[in-house]
């Protein structure tokens, strides 16, 4: 199995299915009227990050002045794309550039004297490494502090800023409270970015301070040829591929990297013959395939996502089927459980699958045990 390697969104030079979103950004730039807060939302790894990068990459590159035409006017940038030879890109990949901030869930204490040791000891930092390293599970009030600071420190070349939180998500109450005022007033040639996933979960003081840029998922038109070149599946993991994605291209290359279409037919396959279930069967499976953790994520992840689908399916007539012999698979859950209780069971099974105290093994092969007794109660 190849793919092209997937880059992170700092890195990422390709931005597919935006258009619409990019030209709005480019019109307000050219108006003069881009500064301020935004709020970027959509389902996960469908380009967000990606577009606050391309953005920001673009706005730290532009001369104070825009340059004159033949005509003695304003000659205004029709893209958001740069150069990969401008210095502004290799800074934004890197996080480098005084123009840009990016906040995200700060590093633990050892990793960062871990980092800081390197620093000292004038060594090379190692992108992949500096990528791995742990992380609070949250944005916290400090590292707030440290994106105000940034915004009173003296403008990049161009004079503009550029601040980036990914996610906004993962910031706490207190952080997200302490923002309110830099996302009410921020400086003059000052572009905020938040990036989020599930904006409804934010506070309302927090969207209510944000203009809102939705992206929106990629139709399943758009998602097979970018699938197709990037991948080397048969047709028919393609379909499969592309539907279990839901429109986000990141998820389907992490799920192609993770041979997500195997671990997907091979797990539903366990249900051939539901309510009769094979407890040996059901270890193995997860002994043997699901052996690195986030293999196991991205199989329980997936497994809630397709009740969810059984579910939906019931109320239709018609059933398209996303891998041979679903259908009949489909409809022994059907014929044996609710579909409305199905619903609730994907949601008990995916609070308990958040549940990272447990031996995620057994959960796994607990949530197989649970429809059975669902089926036959």
């Amino acid at each position: 199995m190849s793919v092209v390697a997937c880059k992170f969104p700092e890195e990422q030079t390709d931005l597919f299915g935006h258009n619409t979103a990019q030209k709005t950004l480019l019109d307000l730039w050219n108006n003069k009227s881009l500064a301020g807060s935004w709020l970027f939302c959509g389902p996960k790894g469908i380009g967000k990050a990606t577009l606050a990068y391309r953005l920001a990459r673009f706005v730290l590159a532009q001369p104070v002045q825009n340059p004159l035409n033949l005509f003695g006017t304003e000659d205004y940038p029709v893209s958001l794309d740069i150069p990969l030879t401008d210095p502004v890109y290799k800074s934004v990949a890197q996080k480098t550039n005084p123009g840009l901030c990016v906040i995200e869930c700060g590093l633990k204490e050892d990793e960062l004297k871990s980092r800081q040791a390197l620093i000292d000891a004038g060594k090379p930092l190692d992108p992949e490494t500096e990528k791995n390293r742990k992380r609070y599970d949250e944005i916290r009030i400090t590292d707030i502090r440290e994106a105000e600071a940034f915004l009173h420190l003296t403008a990049s070349a161009n004079g503009w800023r550029i601040m980036i939180i990914d996610s906004a998500d993962d910031m706490n109450t207190n952080a997200a409270n302490a923002l309110l005022k830099s996302l009410e007033e921020p400086p003059p040639k000052t572009v905020i970015v938040l990036i989020s996933h599930q904006p409804g979960k934010l506070l309302p003081t927090i969207r209510s301070r944000c203009r809102k840029l939705l992206l929106k998922p990629l139709k399943n038109s758009d998602l097979l040829p970018i699938l197709k070149l990037k991948t080397d599946c048969s047709e028919q993991n393609l379909k499969t591929l592309a539907a279990l994605s839901e429109g986000s291209l990141g998820k389907a290359l992490s799920l192609y990297e993770q041979d997500g279409v195997s671990v997907f037919t091979q797990m539903i396959s366990l249900f051939s013959d539901f309510p009769k279930l094979s407890v040996s069967t059901l270890y193995a499976f997860a002994e043997k395939t699901l052996k690195e953790k986030d293999v196991m994520k991205t199989a329980q992840s997936l497994l809630v996502q397709w009740l969810e689908r059984v579910c939906i399916q019931a109320q239709k007539n018609e059933e398209d089927e996303i891998f041979p012999d679903e259908r009949q698979i489909m409809q022994r859950l059907q014929s044996h459980i609710n579909p409305l209780r199905l619903m609730d069971v994907a949601e008990e099974l995916q609070k308990t699958f958040a549940d990272t105290d447990l031996d995620q093994k057994q959960v796994f092969v607990n949530a197989f045990l649970k429809l059975q007794r669902e089926a036959v109660s």
